[in-house]
Parts: C-alpha cells; structure tokens; sequence
C-alpha cells in the first residue's frame, strides 16, 4: 500500500505537468461558472461604468502631476500649496492654449467640413487613376468587390435605420458621461494628491502581519510600473503631436493642427497608434500634389527616426519589461473586450495582472515544494 502511494505521489501529485494541468482547469472551471452568473455582477459593473471613467481619468493626472508635486513639496511648500500652485499652473496653460490654439481649430475644423466633398471627390479621382495604372487585380473583380459591398450596404439599411434612436440615446448617454467626467475628475484627483502616499499604507494594514511586507513590494512595484509607463505614453504622444504640427506647417500641409493634434492621443495605441495617424495626413497630402504626398511621407519618416531612435528610449526605456509580441497579442485580444479603451488601458493593465500573477506563482512554488530541484 505504501509502495502504491508513494508511485502515485511520485508520478501524479509530484509531477509539475500534471500541476500545471490541474491548476489550469481550474482557472478555466472558475471562468465557466462566472460566465454562467453574469447576471449576479451586472449592477457591479453598471455602477463601474460610472465611477471608473472620472477616477482613471483622475489616475492619469496623479502620475502626471503628482512628480510636480512632489518637486515643490521638496522645497519645503506645504503639499496643500504645493497642489494649489500646480492646479493654477495647469488651468492657466489650458486658458492660453484656449485662447491661441482653439479658434485656430475650429477654423480648420470649418474648413475640413466645408471641403470633405471636393477632398473625397479627388481622392476618389486619384483612386480611380491610381487602378487604371495597376494589373494586380482586374476591372471585373474590382467591380464585384463593389457590388457586394453596396448589396450589404443597401441590406443593413434597414437596420441602420432602426437603430438611430438608439444611437442618439447612446451619444446622450456618452456626453453625460463625458461631463461627469470632467467635472468630478478634478476632485478626486486633488484628493489624490493630498492623500495618495496614506493609501498604501492603509491598504496594507487590511491583511495578515506576515504577508504585509510583500503586499507592499507588490503595490510599488506596481505604483512604479504603471505611473512610468502614463508618464512615458503621455510625454512621447505631446513630442509627436508638436513634431507633427511643426513638420506639416513646414511642409504648408493644410490642416496642419489639427492633424497633428490627432497624432497625439493616436501615438498612445502603441505600434499601431502611428500608422493609423499616418492615413488622414497621406489623404490630403495625395489629393493635393504628389510633391505634397511625397513631403507627407518625408515627414512621417523624420518624426519617426525621432520617436523610435531619441524620445521613446530617453523618455520610455524598457518601463514594462515587455516582448513586442505580448504587446501585441495584449492590444488585439483587449481591444476586442473593451474597445478603444482596452487598446489604451490594456498595456498597463496587463503589467498589473502580471505583476499579481508572479507574486502568486512565486508563493505557490515556495509553498508546495514542487519546484524544488533538490528533491529530485
């Protein structure tokens, strides 16, 4: 009997194959259930999708602001003054950018709305122009293509129509949202500042003595991570959005403001981000001249060398600790959970999570001495 024991110890318990299987079914056994009780967790998350937006809002600033904070706090300023200096310095830059910049915008704003026709007319013409030059792909099948596409246009209409007043209710509900956020981020990010170092520490206190001081590690690190990587994104998509609209006003590209001020927030989808940016500003670069065209794509090339080669390695470095791969994999599956804010939150959401998950693993291989090589 002993000897039966010890073989199923030996080859099943002891077997880290088979402890990874098991831990493994588990983890799928608990997400099955929970996929079967949705129901219990919708009031949860109906409430998150009211609080979360002003308090993530709220966590981007503390990053960007709380070092400046900190900074004058050195200096012997009380942190209450210190927060107030900082308020008045931010919502003084943004009356000026108000003041300089939002009438430029809206002029060319105007403007892009009042030449969309004549612009999609000639990028058409040049579309057009551009095929009857090429033999990859022939005349009949590029005809079919548009057939099928205006066969699935025309079939959706229906529903397209059916679903506006739904839509309209959504984009109420968005603006809301959108106004809740502004005005109850600046609260709790004050509060943020004023009381963020006591977090942690009371956080800590909630658990076991002797599992506190790993509890604590486990939150820097994080707070380290994360604050990094908002900080990096933030400062790398300001130096491509200035880059862009020094670059295509030097080229006497049009719009060239408020294409640049789309690169910005596009530069914080990381790999994609830049490319995505690239389209609008080649649309009217190739409708306008192709020296233009040609210009646009020097200029994407400069503020690349720029980013990849000077500003993300001084600004970024390797903060995540990330194989592009992971990234991209992390970008895809989240951007199709969540949206467009997967695809911005998912990075350092997914630092956290892995951060969580090492820390586990870590203890489950002290704990259950089956990683032990000595044993063997």
């Amino acid at each position: 009997m002993e000897k039966k024991a010890s073989w199923f110890y030996r080859r099943f318990l002891n077997s880290k194959f088979t402890t990874a299987i098991l831990n493994l079914l588990l983890v799928l056994l608990a997400v099955w259930v929970f996929t079967k009780i949705a129901w219990v967790f919708e009031p949860v998350m109906a409430f998150l999708r009211i609080v979360a937006p002003p308090f993530i809002f709220a966590g981007v600033l503390y990053y960007l602001l709380n070092p400046l904070v900190n900074w004058l706090n050195r200096f012997g300023l009380k942190r209450g003054w210190a927060i107030a200096i900082v308020f008045l310095v931010v919502l003084g830059l943004l009356g000026v950018a108000i003041v300089r910049f939002v009438p430029t915008i809206e002029r060319q704003f105007t403007n892009i709305l009042q030449s969309y026709p004549a612009y999609w007319r000639d990028f058409t013409a040049w579309l057009t122009d551009l095929n009857d030059h090429q033999d990859l792909i022939s005349q009949r099948d590029l005809e079919q293509i548009g057939n099928e596409l205006m066969a699935t246009l025309t079939a959706k209409k229906g529903s397209l129509a059916a679903g506006t007043v739904a839509q309209l209710q959504n984009l109420v509900g968005i603006v809301g949202n959108v106004v809740v956020t502004v005005a109850t981020a600046p609260i709790i990010l004050f509060f943020m500042l004023k009381d963020g170092a006591d977090f942690s520490p009371k956080f800590v206190a909630l658990f076991p003595v002797k599992l506190r001081a790993s509890i604590h590690q486990m939150l820097t690190e994080m707070n380290t991570k994360v604050g990094s990587y908002v900080q990096g994104q933030l400062t790398v998509a300001m130096a491509v959005a200035i880059i862009f609209m020094i670059g295509y006003s030097l080229i006497g590209l049009r719009f060239a403001l408020i294409l640049g001020l789309i690169a910005g927030p596009l530069n914080l989808i990381p790999y994609f981000g830049s490319a995505l940016a690239m389209v609008p500003a080649l649309i009217v670069g190739a409708v306008t001249s192709p020296q233009m065209l040609i210009a646009v794509i020097i200029t994407f090339f400069v503020e690349w060398l720029l980013e990849t080669q000077l500003i993300s390695p001084l600004v970024m470095g390797s903060k995540l600790e990330m194989h592009p791969i992971t990234i991209v994999i992390v970008l895809l599956t989240a951007g199709n959970l969540f949206g467009l804010a997967g695809v911005i939150l998912g990075i350092p959401g997914f630092a956290v999570i892995k951060i969580v998950v090492t820390r586990f693993f870590s203890w489950y291989q002290q704990v259950s001495g089956l990683y032990d090589e000595t044993k063997e």
